[in-house]
């Protein structure tokens, strides 16, 4: 019903996200394996729901805003008003404008109680004061929600020890860096996938794809960077400083002075050099996906997580194949914190507020309700946990979808019959057994360097999309990117984050 693949390209919107299993893991407090009447705390007594009480939730809306919303919500008030007394009023915002509306309306003391958070974002909301701390209530409201989560990762969350967001459940690592390719091509062509084990083994294929497809490109790239998805540092949240192996005891250092990224950005322009990109891969606002969907490549740099593959063939409309580029998966922050949800401090009953956000963690209607719509009406049953639309309807004219991994908890939701059934066993097996980041729980906090992380951002702005896509030379250009990162001040902001990392990791005896 719609994309589970796109977290990322949000991730950057990247981007975005980019990412978000079932009840298969509940010795370790993970998974969707609650009941789906589960009560919304058992420390809330009737006085804390006497009184009714709207709920405001701005959901982020990447299209037009679905027809039938206000069906829906009335539907979802149903379940919240004889469960906590409360009923929602649904505030979709357009993607393009989230950022502007949602400032307008928590510096305006707009009414807003319920919010989905960017990750990305996540550290500067809490910068401005406009997010409510958490701990408390999610003691007194969110066992639930406690439950569902594992502590490492709803840890990840903290800021200075406080909990400001519930990460949203989903696959919380990197992924298995890789390459999705078109099959038919790969089979028209005789491409071995199994030879393929790093980027230098991309060359020959590409070579064969550009000699004997001239109408399309080897590899797509547009919105999200090469090394977003080719990742084998952990990004400490912004990349101004990481951790190289995930680990480097804990040594912050500068990615882009490293032998690591000069021979990443060397590879990129050989291939940018040899015409495999898309020309206007430094410029383009749009993903690799959406290149290879429209039939003007073959080919996109990702992180492949369970179900990905599936609805990403399903979102490209022919079926992909995956090769693997790196042997093993960790869990970030970052990846962690791809999404979350948050009180605002505009909520004027954040105790009932908590009390839904428990529901969504936990109630398997309401997910079902929030993702999918209304049964018969938005979707049918195709098996006792999968589903698919009704007759005469599809993904573009079903009244009502949202991206379901904005979603707190998906996992508990069916599955569209055209995915990996599997797929939230495998993710809750994939958090469980993904290398930890030494640094996994850590937040920087960019308060104190925030006019050099303004500076900063206008310089890889710059320069960074030029020299991943191969645009740009190294050779003339990297010294001269290093130079203005240090005039910038990255120095500074190293020196920040290792000082954080140092006593949050004094603080956790890590």
């Amino acid at each position: 019903m719609k994309s589970k693949s796109k977290l990322a390209a949000l991730s950057l919107v990247t981007v975005m996200l980019a990412g978000v299993i079932t009840g298969c893991a509940s010795s370790n407090k993970e998974g969707g394996n609650a009941s789906p009447t589960a009560p919304a705390s058992s420390a809330s007594p009737d006085s804390a729901t006497k009184d009714p009480y709207e709920i405001a939730i701005a959901i982020p809306v990447f299209g037009a805003v679905p027809k039938d919303i206000q069906a829906v919500q009335d539907e979802i008030s149903e379940i919240s008003k004889a469960k906590i007394n409360a009923t929602v009023k649904l505030l979709p915002i357009s993607i393009g404008a989230w950022g502007q509306q949602k400032n307008l309306m928590t510096s305006g003391r707009e009414k807003l109680d319920l919010s989905f958070e960017f990750g990305m974002g996540y550290s500067s909301s809490v910068a401005s004061g406009t997010l409510k701390e958490l701990d408390n209530l999610l003691d007194q409201y969110g066992e639930g929600i406690k439950q569902q989560i594992a502590p490492e990762y709803l840890g990840s969350a903290e800021i200075d020890g406080k909990i400001y967001g519930v990460p949203v459940y989903k696959d919380y690592t990197t992924g298995v860096p890789g390459i999705l390719m078109r099959k038919d091509l790969v089979d028209k062509h005789n491409i071995d996938v199994s030879s393929i084990k790093s980027i230098d083994d991309l060359d020959r294929v590409f070579q064969t794809i550009k000699e004997n497809e001239p109408a399309i490109v080897p590899l797509g790239s547009g919105l999200t960077l090469p090394s977003d998805k080719y990742v084998w540092f952990d990004k400490l949240g912004d990349r101004y400083g990481v951790l190289p192996g995930f680990d480097n005891d804990l040594k912050v250092v500068n990615l882009f002075e490293t032998k690591e990224y000069e021979d990443f950005l060397n590879k990129m322009r050989s291939w940018g050099k040899a015409g495999y990109f898309n020309k206007d891969a430094a410029t383009s606002q749009i993903n690799g996906s959406d290149l290879l969907k429209a039939g003007k490549s073959f080919s996109y740099l990702t992180s492949i997580k369970p179900g990905n593959l599936e609805s990403e063939s399903r979102a490209a409309g022919t079926e992909l194949v995956f090769a693997p580029l790196m042997p093993n998966i960790y869990a970030t922050t970052s990846d962690a914190l791809g999404g979350l949800w948050t009180i605002s401090t505009n909520s004027e009953n954040p105790e009932r507020v908590m009390m839904f956000l428990n529901l969504m963690y936990t109630d398997k209607e309401l997910a079902n309700l929030f993702i999918y719509g209304i049964e018969g009406k938005h979707y049918v049953k195709a098996t006792d946990n999968s589903i698919d639309y009704p007759a005469g309807i599809d993904s573009k004219t079903v009244g009502y979808s949202i991206q379901s991994w904005i979603y707190a908890n998906p996992s508990i939701a069916y599955l569209m019959k055209s995915d990996l059934q599997e797929m939230w066993k495998l993710t809750a097996e994939a958090n469980q057994k993904a290398i930890k980041s030494k640094a996994l729980g850590f937040s920087f906090n960019s308060e104190p360097v925030k006019n050099e992380m303004t500076a900063l951002k206008n310089v890889t702005d710059q320069y960074q999309k030029g020299l991943e896509t191969g645009t740009l030379d190294p050779a003339e250009k990297l010294p001269e990117f290093r130079a203005k990162l240090k005039a910038a001040g990255i120095d500074k902001v190293i020196a920040e984050k290792q000082k954080q990392l140092e006593a949050w990791a004094a603080a956790n005896q890590k």
